[in-house]
């Protein structure tokens, strides 16, 4: 029986068993490549999404590790201004690494700790526009200082 909603016709066989007839067929040429191209470019962002998120957790562990080695230098007793910065940038110019494509390193100071901010490029592997992943860590560290049984 034809519904208004059943674009295709069922037919008893002489087993019993219902039959459709090419009028569906008909009616759904060309699906296959609609469905394609509705899912393919979620399909290829899936696929792109763990070599980016891989690229990203590197670049912040490289970018944490750079900013505590930057607080414990710039934390030292006597360092000299900037030491953390310095830190900060030799060890991230030796990891010549792709997964920074750049970085920028500040160091602050008040009378107690020292603050070290790295914030680092990640490179694009997903191409979509205006996405521009980065890193951002900030490491605070208490400065050394020495005191004496009357001091506190």
């Amino acid at each position: 029986m034809r519904g208004p909603h059943t674009p295709f016709r069922t037919a008893m066989s002489p087993c019993g068993q219902a039959v459709r007839s090419r009028t569906r067929d008909r009616v759904e040429r060309g699906s296959s490549s609609v469905e394609f191209a509705i899912l393919f470019p979620v399909i290829v962002a899936l696929l792109l999404a763990g070599p980016q998120l891989a690229l990203w957790y590197f670049a912040r562990e490289a970018a944490d590790a750079a900013a505590h080695v930057g607080a414990r230098a710039a934390s030292v007793h006597g360092a000299a201004g900037g030491a953390g910065q310095a830190a900060a940038d030799t060890h991230l110019a030796r990891l010549r690494t792709g997964a920074i494509t750049g970085y920028s390193v500040t160091e602050s100071d008040t009378a107690t700790a020292v603050s070290v901010h790295v914030t680092a490029s990640v490179p694009n592997v997903i191409p979509l526009p205006g996405f521009a992943p980065t890193v951002d860590v900030t490491v605070v560290r208490g400065k050394e200082r020495f005191t004496t049984p009357d001091s506190p």
